[in-house]
This record gives structure tokens, sequence and C-alpha cells, in this order.
């Protein structure tokens, strides 16, 4: 599947809940979360199913909201394994839930999982993600690890003056524990565009802070994937870190993904507020793929060679 510019398209990010346990500062507004909507779980799957058969979608990221909170997450990753043509399905998480449940997605079948955490100190954690554990994702984190869902990625906004003093302290944790440690650019998104003014810590400040205590050598990047990353080595410790700079290093020209949110809506870029009902071509037991074709064509050719930065949703409403 190629889009107006060229790009192929690969890549699926399906929100299954826009609810989620935590109000992270950078990604849901202050006044709390909108009404929960949750992805009907058959619908979910045949959406999956008709990107990966018909249309070469070979990676699925399950998202949120917090995803963990889904009701029917394991048996919907058990039935989306069986989709021959999907080669990798992972799930984004906040952890909070991850410490009783990482087996259970292991065993499922996920391929692996990304991680939020933006702070090591339990009082910025609580204050950064409106009251949050910062106990409980640490050992989820573990426990993935364990449980052998890896690489498992550790996703950290870079934030100045909240968070940006201690991203070697975050790497070398996450190094240290069997993780790749990915930085990422604060973005503007929505109502929340402002925290760009406020907090953007950039791709070479991040460098920076981090070749205080590492040596960091580039690593080539693989087709479409937007982290910059580098193999570490310090403090007696060897990994990958990363950094993902849409604001000073964009990557639009190697995006390959699309998104559907938890209410059923195709989005086509993140940056840009245009969105798809595929809902209108779902009758409560099957897609109707000729007609979800005519959406998905139209979603498709109008994907931007650069994102507009129109978006006017939370990140929350969007899938993350």
């Amino acid at each position: 599947m190629l889009d107006g510019c060229g790009r192929q398209i690969d890549h699926l990010r399906l929100s299954l809940t826009d609810y989620c346990n935590l109000a992270c500062r950078y990604c849901a507004p202050e006044a709390g979360h909108p009404d929960c909507q949750v992805i009907d779980s058959d619908l979910a799957f045949a959406i999956v199913r008709w990107l990966s058969d018909a249309h070469g979608i070979s990676h699925v990221r399950l998202t949120g909201g917090e995803p963990l909170l889904y009701p029917g997450l394991i048996p919907l990753i058990e039935r989306l394994r069986g989709l021959r043509s999907l080669r990798q399905l992972t799930l984004t998480t906040n952890g909070q839930m991850l410490a009783r449940m990482a087996g259970l997605l292991a065993d499922a079948g996920l391929s692996r999982i990304n991680i939020s955490l933006d702070t090591l100190d339990p009082k910025r954690y609580e204050h950064l993600t409106r009251g949050g554990k910062i106990e409980r994702t640490l050992s989820g984190i573990k426990a993935a690890v364990r449980a052998g869902l890896t690489p498992v990625k550790i996703n950290i906004v870079a934030q100045r003056g909240l968070n940006d003093h201690e991203l070697a302290d975050m790497a070398e944790w996450g190094l240290r524990h069997e993780c790749i440690v990915r930085f990422l650019e604060v973005m503007p998104i929505g109502p929340l565009a402002h925290m760009v003014d406020q907090h953007l810590v950039g791709q070479s400040e991040i460098l920076d802070r981090l070749s205080e205590r590492f040596d960091l050598r580039p690593i080539a990047h693989s087709v479409g994937q937007p982290a910059t990353d580098y193999a570490a080595a310090g403090q007696g410790l060897h990994g990958v870190v990363g950094i993902i700079a849409p604001m000073t290093h964009p990557f639009c020209s190697r995006c390959r993904r699309l998104r559907v949110t938890s209410g059923g809506w195709l989005v086509a870029c993140l940056h840009d507020k245009t969105r798809f009902p595929l809902t209108q071509w779902w009758d409560g037991q099957q897609l109707d793929a000729e007609g979800a074709d005519v959406t998905l064509r139209q979603a498709v050719a109008g994907k931007r060679l650069i994102g507009p930065q129109n978006q006017s949703s939370t990140m929350l409403a969007l899938g993350g």
C-alpha cells in the first residue's frame, strides 16, 4: 500500500480504548478523561484482518488510553496472532498493571512491549502522571523482561524543567535492566500544543546529556523507523538508546503508519485533524471490505508529505 507521496504503509496503531488509569500532562487535558470509548473486539479484529490480508499491514501496535484496561485483551491478542500475514504484534502501556499481566500477554502471543516512563523519582512520577505509582511500572518493566516480551522499549518524553536533568540516569537504569531506552521530543498535539514552547528538549541537547556518561555510536535505522538509535557503552553497560525527534529532526518522509482510534476513526497522520469513519462499514458482525477500501483510499491518498500540525484532538484520543 503506497500513499500519495510514494511511501509504503505497513504499520497500524490500533487504539483499543481512550480511557487511561493515568493522566500524563503531555497526553491528557487537566480537565480529565473524555467519555470512554472502547472499540468492539470483533470490529478491531476485522479491521486488522482486512488491512493485513488485503493491504499489506504487517506490524500492529495496540495502544490506548491504556490497552491493559481493555476487556477481552488477551483473547483479542490470541485471535490476532492467528493472522498469517501479521508479522509483529506489539503493545504500548504505562505499565501500572503490567506486573500481573506480562506472562499472560507473552503466552497469548504478543511480540514485545513498549512502556512509558518519564522519571525515576516517585514524587515526580506521581506529579507527571497525576497519581501514578512508579513502583508498579518499574515492577512491570522487570516482569516484561522476565516474560520475554523483548526487546522491551522504555519511552521517555524529555521535558525541560521536569525530567531533563535525569535523562542519563534513566538511560543507565534502562540499560541495566536490558531494555532499549528511547527519548521522545514533546509534540504540539491538540489543546496541549503549548507543551512544546514550555518543555521542548531537542535531540542535540538529549545527545549532549547522554554523551556525558556514554559513548554513543549511530546505528543505521531500518526503513520507516522514526527513531535514531545509538549503540551506548559506559558505566559497565552496553545497549541501545534512541531519540525520536519530530520537532528538530522530522521524519515525515519515512512515515509508514496509519491509526485507528477506539471510536473507529481512521487517521492517516498524527498531526492532521482529518479522520475517516470505518464504523459506517460495520454492521455489528461483518466489515464491508469494498466500502472500507473506498475510505482507505481517501485516507491514504490524503496523507501529506509533511504533517500540517493542525491536530485538534489530544494524544490520549489519538492512541499515543
